[in-house]
């Protein structure tokens, strides 16, 4: 394997982290605000997904929903922090990719968040769409964010977009 995949799996496999540990984290917090078991909502998500809960009024706190659900979730961001880290590599070799890859993100995402929503709108009540825009708002930020640190060359070329002078 070339270094270079190497760096875009190890590279990715950490911001996947860092997105899975934001959600996770903030859903702690929103679970303990709400006096919940922090465990609340992956056992909700996880009874939904994997056994037809359909009423959470019917929520029974147990191990193999959280553990499932956290499963699919942890594989999910690991998947993404890797898509992530090859798109960066990417628009690090090729900047003009930047405004195009910035935008499919944006509309991919929306889309995402509007189909979540839709699913969990049922479960969590009418505070899904804050907490789950939140939550992959923070994620997606702090992705980012360490992607952003970790290329220098993307970071030269965003600064020289951002600072180049458009008159001329």
């Amino acid at each position: 394997m070339r270094q270079e995949t190497r760096n875009v799996f190890a590279e990715g496999a950490v911001a996947g982290l860092i997105g899975y540990g934001a959600i996770v984290l903030f859903f702690v917090v929103v679970n303990v605000f709400a006096g919940r078991s922090i465990f609340y909502t992956a056992a909700l998500f996880g009874s939904a997904l994997f056994y037809g809960l359909r009423d959470p009024a019917s929520l029974e706190m147990a191990i193999a929903p959280v553990a499932s659900y956290n499963m699919v979730h942890l594989l999910v961001f690991l998947s993404l922090g890797v898509l992530a880290a090859w798109i960066v590599s990417k628009m690090e070799k090729f900047p003009l990719l930047l405004l195009p890859v910035l935008l499919a993100i944006f509309f991919v995402a929306a889309y995402v968040i509007m189909a979540l929503v839709i699913f969990a709108e049922p479960l969590l009540g009418g505070v899904a769409w804050w907490q789950l825009g939140a939550s992959s708002v923070l994620a997606a930020v702090l992705m980012g964010w360490y992607l952003f640190r970790r290329h220098p060359g993307l970071r030269r070329e965003f600064a020289d977009i951002t600072h180049s002078d458009v008159s001329a």
